[in-house]
């Protein structure tokens, strides 16, 4: 697959061929038809927050695209789904929202 890839801190951005990922349990494959980049990305790539611990580090976390493989255990997506994640990946566990059991992007499953 294709992927920008960030090749150090104060490196140039490239574009790279890597490995497809394969899904875990519990995890799907997304082929992504766009992404958002954000600040972190240059705050990353500037050395300024924690460079990414796994290689390559591929920029881009607010993807939008088509499931196009299901990790074991996945009962709420198919193939085919049109789905996007935010950049949000956990919450407090604490405060009135979270004990909701709602997702954390505030919108109903």
């Amino acid at each position: 697959m294709k992927a920008a890839v960030i090749p150090e801190v104060n490196g140039v951005w490239e574009l790279r061929e890597v490995p497809t990922p394969r899904p875990g349990p519990g995890e799907v494959l997304v082929r992504v038809r766009a992404s958002g980049v954000c600040y972190n990305d240059i705050l990353a790539t500037m050395g300024a927050i924690p460079f990414p611990a796994f290689e390559p580090a591929i920029t881009g976390h607010e993807p939008v695209g088509e499931v196009v493989e299901v990790g074991a255990g996945v009962t709420a997506r198919q193939v085919g789904d049109l789905v996007g994640a935010t950049w949000v990946r956990a919450g407090c566990g604490r405060c009135d929202y979270c004990r909701l059991g709602l997702p954390v992007g505030g919108r109903p499953r």
